[in-house]
């Protein structure tokens, strides 16, 4: 038997009926949907999830580590569900909206992958200022190291270094170069890191490599050796000297 109809009440049935149209446009941005319920949190298999939803390639585009980044991801290569909440209330990202906006628009969440898409430019770290990105690469490191490890290995540092730093540096293909050189079983560490960026910023191009003083700076001992490497390696050819007529 089909359920009976209830009658409605005039103007007020009417204003019922409208009280309970569509909440909110768009895929929500659901914690659970992308977190590994044994580790409860978003693993790397959930940030690669969400970038098929966004479109985008997880392993190129930088600007998935500045979402990492913009959560206030703290520990390596997961984001914690208290972390995932920052999608609304971080002003830096698409996905904000103030208190009043949340207050006044119940029924309409910004947080959905069509917000987070459509502003997804505003998040590349090439706009950011070099004090901002500074703890950015800092972060970078960070979030890339593999559980407690306090280092990355060479070839996460080889594939890592030019996605993060990007156009700020004018010694990343050289130095990238000279990591590949390196055994298979090296490691940078966070200093190593953090030093290429302030060698990048304050000595010149090789192989003059203006600003350097390998004895008055205290640079590590990685970075002497990536620049006698790169003085004996990147030598320009000698002129060839003409043989005057007899």
């Amino acid at each position: 038997m089909a359920p009976s109809k209830k009658r409605g009440g005039g103007k007020g049935g009417g204003s019922k009926k409208k009280a309970k149209t569509s909440q909110s446009s768009g895929t929500p941005l659901k914690f659970e949907k992308y977190a590994d319920e044994d580790e409860g949190c978003v693993t790397m298999e959930g940030l690669a999830k969400l970038a098929v939803d966004l479109g985008i390639d997880a392993a190129t585009d930088t600007k998935l580590l500045a979402l990492c980044w913009r959560l206030g991801a703290t520990k390596p290569g997961v984001i914690q569900k208290d972390e995932w909440a920052k999608f609304e209330t971080c002003p830096e990202l698409p996905t904000f909206s103030s208190s009043y906006v949340r207050l006044c628009l119940v029924l309409h969440s910004l947080r959905t992958v069509e917000a987070l898409k459509s502003g997804w430019g505003q998040l590349d770290p090439s706009f950011l200022e070099n004090a901002e990105f500074r703890p950015f690469y800092k972060f970078c490191f960070e979030f890339n190291r593999e559980g407690t490890k306090k280092f990355l290995e060479r070839d996460t540092a080889i594939a890592l270094l030019p996605l993060c730093i990007e156009n700020r540096s004018i010694h990343a293909a050289s130095f990238v170069e000279f990591l590949e050189t390196k055994p298979e079983d090296f490691k940078l560490n966070k200093d190593q890191w953090c030093s290429f960026l302030d060698f990048s910023v304050s000595v010149g191009v090789g192989p003059k490599f203006e600003g350097w003083d390998a004895e008055e700076s205290s640079w590590p001992i990685l970075l002497d050796e990536f620049v006698e490497w790169s003085k004996t390696t990147h030598q320009p050819a000698p002129t060839p000297t003409k043989k005057k007529k007899k």
